[in-house]
């Protein structure tokens, strides 16, 4: 991510999003079609039929933990970097990962980035000065901290991005010694394009393949990109659907209050559309659910975003301005990340998670009783790493 870049989730208001919990897969079918958690190299569909595209969205991708043994060294500082404490979407993984490198015996220190450039790079400067065995750093590519990455590396520290992307990624050189990859057969590109594709699935099924789309497009991050990317390339396989207008958001339109009136004045100017994607739920709450419910037509636009946080669930139950999300499991990352660096330490290639995503809706996929999402059918990913590390 770029400068002024805000956290892996997107960019999120604080105080109105509320932190993923622990969420649970297993094996499934994939809407490529493949199984056992791997996927092929082009997120598709669904075939274009719009029952078939629905059944793809719910099905999603899903996957399960490594097996492979790896043995904790169990002693040692992991200096857990966090995005931004405040923003639950950095939170989240973070604090799990604290707990999962409790539970695999080491010393844990977490250093909260406060959604800044600088903030990243000063706590990367503050594990390599307490010697720390190894460095992981949730939700941020590594543009922005390039010179820490090269300190900590210099010092012989490990350092493993979780949920964000190498430099290699904008045509620099790896920096980080591992980052964490969330499918089998997967790049961080394909699985991103996968979750845009998971969108317009949903958006085919409800519109019975007649979507006429408003698409926003987060333009901050690399994956922004390609979330429309595989947004697109999906939506193409309905010969009945279009993307009539696009919308650009950054963090800018936020930081300035203006993205609530932006969004509001590009769908004023698309009076025949009938579906709407954001690429992240936070959105929701930053303007664009009262924007939706204002404009007189929340009851006929179909609205999905990406992320599956806790509140945009409760929101989609509530029919304000959301009716689907994307789902996945944030706190799987900070295990992801634990599990990635005791392979390093351990003289063993990382190996994926398996952190797959589902379409929930109010119709299907929706939690009971305020809980988070869940991958359906489910394994708790937390025992099956302990299991991994051979630690109870």
């Amino acid at each position: 991510m770029r400068p002024r870049v805000l956290p892996f989730a997107g960019v999120m208001l604080s105080a109105a999003i509320v932190a993923c919990g622990t969420l649970t897969a297993c094996d499934s079918v994939s809407a490529s079609g493949t199984a056992n958690g791997t996927a092929g190299a082009t997120p598709t569909a669904a075939g274009a039929a719009p029952a078939s595209a629905l059944d793809a969205a719910y099905s999603g991708l899903v996957g399960k933990p490594p097996t492979a043994p790896a043995k904790p060294s169990g002693a040692g500082l992991v200096w857990m970097v966090s995005c931004g404490q405040s923003v639950p979407t950095c939170a989240t993984p973070a604090s799990a990962g604290i707990a999962a490198a409790k539970a695999a015996g080491f010393r844990t220190n977490l250093c909260d980035g406060k959604l800044s450039p600088q903030g990243w790079a000063d706590c990367i400067r503050q594990g390599v000065s307490a010697k720390a065995a190894g460095i992981i750093v949730v939700g941020q590519d590594c543009g922005s901290f390039s010179g820490a990455l090269k300190e900590a590396k210099a010092a012989g520290i490990p350092t493993v991005g979780a949920g964000g992307n190498d430099c290699d990624v904008n045509g620099g050189k790896k920096l980080f010694s591992a980052v964490t990859q969330k499918m089998p057969n997967m790049t961080s590109e394909q699985w991103w394009q996968h979750m845009g594709a998971l969108q317009a699935d949903w958006i085919i099924g409800r519109t019975d393949g007649k979507a006429k789309v408003l698409s926003t497009v987060f333009t901050d991050a690399v994956w922004g990109s390609w979330v429309q990317k595989g947004f697109s390339k999906e939506l193409e396989t309905c010969t009945g659907c279009s993307i009539d207008a696009t919308v650009k958001i950054g963090n800018g339109d936020l930081a300035s209050g203006q993205l609530a009136q932006k969004f509001s004045t590009a769908l004023l100017k698309q009076p025949t559309v009938n579906a709407v994607n954001f690429p992240i739920d936070g959105w929701l709450f930053a303007g664009l659910s009262q924007a939706l419910r204002s404009s007189g037509r929340n009851d006929q636009l179909q609205v999905i975003g990406a992320f599956g946080e806790p509140g945009n669930l409760q929101t989609i139950k509530d029919n304000a301005g959301q009716d689907a999300s994307v789902a996945f499991s944030e706190a799987w990352d900070g295990w992801a990340g634990v599990d990635a660096l005791i392979r390093l330490l351990d003289g063993k290639p990382p190996q994926p998670a398996g952190i797959g995503m589902q379409v929930v809706d109010r119709d299907k996929g929706m939690p009971q009783g305020g809980a988070p999402f869940a991958y359906k059918p489910a394994v708790d990913f937390e025992s099956a790493y302990r299991a991994a590390w051979g630690v109870k």
